[in-house]
């Protein structure tokens, strides 16, 4: 007989954002190699506001763009790992996007 177990996967480390722009940021991260991860979201947030949303990963990647986000805002954002109905978060991280230049006519 074969016994299912599981343990709190890894915590996602080096979170970073890197490619900001106006609107969009890339956010990677890295995972241990000693669970299975079995879904990947990066939650982000206006550091003005309460309201949290989400964007998955696809396969093994550790890279997800984030896009629609307001030029010249700072945003929050953290990885969140799940095993087998398990899951672990990273420490937060925060970002400015950047702002619109202005146009002369």
């Amino acid at each position: 007989m074969l016994t299912m177990f599981s343990v709190d996967p890894d915590v996602p480390s080096s979170v970073a954002v890197t490619g900001v722009t106006q609107t969009r940021v890339r956010v990677s991260w890295s995972v241990g190699d000693t669970c299975t991860v079995n879904d990947t979201s990066v939650y982000y947030r206006a550091t003005h506001t309460d309201s949290w949303h989400s964007v998955s990963a696809t396969g093994t990647s550790h890279t997800v763009t984030v896009t629609s986000l307001q030029p010249g805002a700072s945003y929050q954002f953290y990885v969140k790992i799940t095993s087998y109905g398990k899951s672990s978060s990273s420490q937060y991280t925060t970002a400015t996007t950047g702002k619109v230049v202005g146009s002369f006519f």
